[in-house]
């Protein structure tokens, strides 16, 4: 059996009364034989020493990254340190924190040893592999599909650092007392536990109908799309690529043709030379463009956590891990708190939960046969049910 539990504080101008909420907090939890922790905050508590010195309190591992915004069942907000822990008397875990990652090389090595050296502590293959790594264009898909070879497709859920600034300067991952801006931290379960996960982007209404086939792209460069040059293709349907007018964010729904439902990937960058993406296009991908706005973004969190609270009452569920993009919150402002609210209004107490705003979302999707796919998404909410 697998417990979780939670616990936060907003204690952010205060080290020790913040560190001591959480312990106190702690000392009601009842935990069992074996557990992990889940953590996330915004950077100030990382920079304030409040992680380290919480961290060296805590008698198991931890995991985390800085968010923009995060929440428990008993509170949510900008400027709050939330803590998620796994708790069991059968389950393993281990943790690991990658050696940096360096802009723009390879990053094989490092991401292959920590999750090994994860492994190898548990004792066999995970239930579920959680990654929190550093943001940085590139990182996010490299990492998961490290991890995805690796693990030879085990489930990965996770996210990418954060903060509060347009730049993302402060964003830090943390495992126990180890801070960094470019590492990758790992936390694998094992035991006989049975993780289930839904990802939700976009209203239907706000998805083009016109479809249409990726015929020439390396990696995450779309270089050309129904045979045509990808710039002349999207000038074709009415979106501006060039000059002041030109959109610098686009959502676009790829299908990989596996089955499974189309994943939301940003497109960021268009040149002469291509329209770069968040996540891999591999040709003969179908793209449809999309649009998120408000209320794409509460309609979404409605659909979201109502299907994954169906799920708990009908199969049962020991905590949801909530990881929407950061994008959505942003697009709420100036009440860009709403999103994690009404996900506190839905959940209530019917389940634990945490949830982390993203800076870019790993999470399975499922194929027609049933057979899980690890995808990276932009501007969706995902979740986890563990």
């Amino acid at each position: 059996m697998l417990r979780m539990v939670t616990m936060h504080t907003q204690n952010i101008d205060d080290p020790e009364a913040a560190v001591e909420e959480i312990m106190e907090q702690l000392g009601r939890a009842d935990l069992l034989a074996h557990s992990a922790g889940l953590m996330a905050c915004c950077p100030e508590f990382a920079q304030t020493g409040v992680v380290k010195a919480l961290c060296a309190r805590l008698p198991f591992d931890v995991i985390g990254c800085s968010t923009l915004g995060n929440a428990v069942n008993k509170g949510h907000g900008t400027e709050q340190l939330s803590l998620a822990v796994l708790t069991s008397e059968e389950a393993a875990f281990a943790t690991a924190f990658s050696a940096p990652l360096a802009a723009g090389a390879d990053i094989t090595e490092p991401v292959a040893e920590a999750w090994k050296r994860a492994r190898a502590n548990l004792g066999g293959d995970p239930a579920i592999i959680f990654a929190l790594g550093p943001i940085s264009y590139g990182y996010g898909v490299g990492i998961l599909r490290q991890l995805d070879a690796q693990s030879g497709g085990l489930p990965i859920f996770g996210t990418l650092s954060t903060d509060s600034a347009l730049n993302l300067e402060n964003s830090f991952v943390f495992r126990n007392g180890q801070i960094s801006k470019s590492s990758l931290a790992l936390l694998l379960v094992r035991g006989n536990i049975r993780p289930r996960f839904f990802a939700t982007a976009v209203s239907s209404r706000n998805i083009q109908s016109r479809t249409a086939v990726v015929t020439d792209s390396d990696g995450s460069l779309i270089k050309e799309v129904d045979g045509i040059p990808v710039g002349e293709y999207l000038a074709k349907i009415g979106v501006r690529v060039f000059g002041p007018e030109a959109v610098t964010t686009l959502p676009l729904m790829v299908d990989y043709g596996d089955g499974a439902n189309p994943v939301a990937v940003s497109m960021y960058s268009i040149t002469p030379v291509g329209a770069s993406c968040a996540g891999e296009i591999p040709v003969g991908a179908k793209i449809a463009m999309a649009e998120v706005d408000r209320d794409s973004v509460m309609e979404t969190t409605q659909t979201a956590v109502t299907r994954a609270l169906a799920e708990v009452r009908e199969n049962g569920g020991n905590g949801i891990i909530a990881i929407p993009c950061l994008t959505r919150g942003l697009l709420l402002s100036p009440r860009l708190e709403d999103e994690m609210e009404r996900t506190r209004e839905l959940i209530g107490d019917a389940v634990p939960f945490l949830f982390i705003y993203s800076g870019g979302e790993m999470c399975p999707v499922a194929q027609a046969d049933g057979a899980l796919n690890n995808r990276f998404h932009n501007m969706t909410y995902t979740l986890a049910i563990i």
